[in-house]
Order: C-alpha cells, then sequence, then structure tokens
C-alpha cells in the first residue's frame, strides 16, 4: 500500500478554488475547494501553491520555492494548462485581423511541463498529472463577448468558428496526458470523469472555464477515487 501523509499542488485557479459569483458576476474563492474537502476526508495535508492565471512558464519559476517547501511531500500534483493555451481575448477584438498567440505556445507548453516533470523527478519528488477539465465553448464565447454582438462578430472573424475554444484546449489537453505517458506518471483523470457526464456544462461556472461549487464537489470525488486507487497501488 502506498501511504501519504503530504500532497503539494502546483496548479492554477481551478485548483485555486475561484469560482464566479452568479449575482455579482465576480470571481471569488471557494472556502470548501476540491482541494480542501480531499484533505479533510482523507487526512491528507494538502500545500497547496495554486495561483490564478498560473501558467507553466510561471509554474517554472515558481518551482524552486514549491519544492523547499515540499521537503515532507509524497507527491506534487500538476493542474497547469489551461491558462496557457488562452489568449488575450482584449487585443484579439482590437485586432481580430492580426496575428495573435496564446499566451504559452504549444511547442513552449510541451516543453515547460517536460521541465517541470523533470525538475520533480530530481528533487525526489513524485509528479502526479491532473488532466484539464472540458471548457464550454459557449459559454466561454458569452463569457468574453460580454454578449456584446459588436464583439462576437470581431472574435468570430478571428477564431471562424466557436468551437475552435473547445479544440484548441483540447490540443493542450491532449498534449498533458501525452507527457504523463511518456514519463509513466499516475494520471487523476477529472478530464474524462466531465466528459462522461451528461450535461457536463452545468458543472461550470458562467465563464464555461471554471468549475463551480457543484463542480468542485464533484473534482473531490474524482480525488477520492484516484487516492484510494493510488494507495492501493492500482492504476
Amino acid at each position: 500500500m502506498n501511504i501519504i501523509k503530504n500532497i503539494s499542488v502546483l496548479g492554477d485557479s481551478i485548483l485555486k478554488g475561484v469560482i464566479i459569483d452568479e449575482l455579482s458576476g465576480k470571481y471569488k474563492f471557494l472556502k470548501e475547494s476540491a482541494a480542501s474537502l480531499f484533505s479533510k476526508t482523507n487526512n491528507v495535508k494538502v500545500i497547496n501553491h495554486s495561483k490564478f492565471g498560473c501558467t507553466t512558464e510561471k509554474a517554472l519559476r515558481n518551482l524552486p520555492a514549491v519544492l523547499e517547501k515540499a521537503v515532507s511531500s509524497d507527491i506534487i500534483l500538476l493542474e497547469l494548462g489551461g491558462n496557457d493555451c488562452d489568449f488575450n481575448w482584449e487585443e484579439v477584438c482590437k485586432n481580430p485581423a492580426a496575428e495573435h498567440k496564446p499566451h504559452v505556445m504549444f511547442e513552449d507548453f510541451k516543453r515547460n511541463i517536460a521541465l517541470i516533470i523533470e525538475k520533480i523527478l530530481d528533487a525526489k519528488k513524485r509528479p502526479v498529472i491532473m488532466t484539464l477539465p472540458p471548457i464550454d465553448s459557449e459559454k466561454y464565447f458569452n463569457w468574453i463577448t460580454g454578449n456584446c454582438r459588436e464583439k462576437a462578430k470581431r472574435l468570430l472573424s478571428f477564431m471562424g468558428e466557436k468551437s475552435l475554444i473547445y479544440r484548441h484546449q483540447e490540443l493542450y489537453a491532449s498534449a498533458l496526458e501525452k507527457m504523463a505517458f511518456k514519463y509513466n506518471l499516475y494520471i487523476v483523470n477529472v478530464r474524462e470523469a466531465l466528459l462522461s457526464i451528461p450535461m457536463y456544462s452545468g458543472y461550470l461556472c458562467l465563464d464555461g472555464i471554471h468549475l463551480n461549487e457543484k463542480g468542485q464537489n464533484f473534482i473531490k470525488q474524482v480525488f477520492d477515487s484516484a487516492y484510494r486507487k493510488y494507495t492501493l497501488g492500482l492504476s
């Protein structure tokens, strides 16, 4: 049996527990996030280094400090990629005909993930990959356009179709899973679990990206299942 007492988390706003307050339309932190609920239920200390807007580039810069504080951690859970594949939509809207790049280019993302994994392994720690939760293109498009018809028109001239949002994220999500297989890492497959249920959009906030309270509870259940399998040595 694999005994786990401490887990460090290197992620973004998803595992930080950021949700949208539907009354104010503003982001806020959920006290009972998936990470905190998992910690309480399983009596495992979770040191959460997740930050709003974290990309793999920022994670690489933060990694030395994370490793320094992870002396007693058995596992470092990586939850990254959602911000890397995103664009500066305000800039796109200003000039949709110009060339626009995601926050982190695809090849750079793959290289960054590999570097993060290797640095964790070099530190004699065990990296675990959490897959990217799927997004809802329709919700996200409405969020970034503010339901403004002119903004929608300008962004569509850049995207071609709304589904590009989902497909572009899928590209990064797929690369992340391939990297986990390459390094033979344990995978917490949140993406598969959400895609397997009807109307997974109901687990997402108004922006179509962040998990709402129901979604955070769902992730916690996925964590519980993965934890049981891991401690029993199951794949």
